[in-house]
C-alpha cells in the first residue's frame, strides 16, 4: 500500500514562550475591531481548565505582543495554574478539504 506524505513541514515543539514567538510572533492574538485581544487556555487544579479571552487595550501590534507576553508570563504564577499553549506556525498549518455542493474545496 503506498504511503502518503504530509505536506506540512516538520516543526520542533517549542520549549519556551520565546521559542513560540519565534515560530509565530502573533500567536494567541487576534484583532477585534481596532483593538488586539489574546486567548489562551490554562489548566487548573482538579483536572479543570479555563479558556481566557481578554482585550489587550491597544491597536498597536508591537504593544499588543508586549502585553501578551507579560500576561502569559505572570498569569500562571498569580492564578496558580499552568499554561496550555498549542503552537503550530501559521505557514505549517495544513489546509483541510471541505465539501462545497458536491465538490472538494480547500478551507
Amino acid at each position: 500500500m503506498p504511503q502518503t506524505k504530509n505536506s506540512a513541514p516538520e516543526v520542533a515543539a517549542p520549549r519556551s514562550l520565546e521559542d513560540v514567538s519565534k515560530l509565530d510572533p502573533n500567536h494567541h492574538l487576534w484583532r477585534n475591531g481596532r483593538l488586539w485581544w489574546v486567548a489562551f487556555t490554562v489548566h487548573l487544579p482538579g483536572w479543570r481548565k479555563e479558556r481566557i479571552r481578554t482585550s489587550l487595550g491597544t491597536a498597536n501590534i508591537v504593544e499588543a505582543r508586549r502585553r501578551r507576553d507579560e500576561l502569559l508570563a505572570c498569569y500562571p504564577q498569580v492564578r496558580g495554574c499552568e499554561l496550555s499553549l498549542r503552537i503550530v506556525p501559521r505557514m505549517a498549518r495544513k489546509r483541510r478539504p471541505m465539501r462545497v455542493q458536491g465538490s472538494l474545496a480547500l478551507a
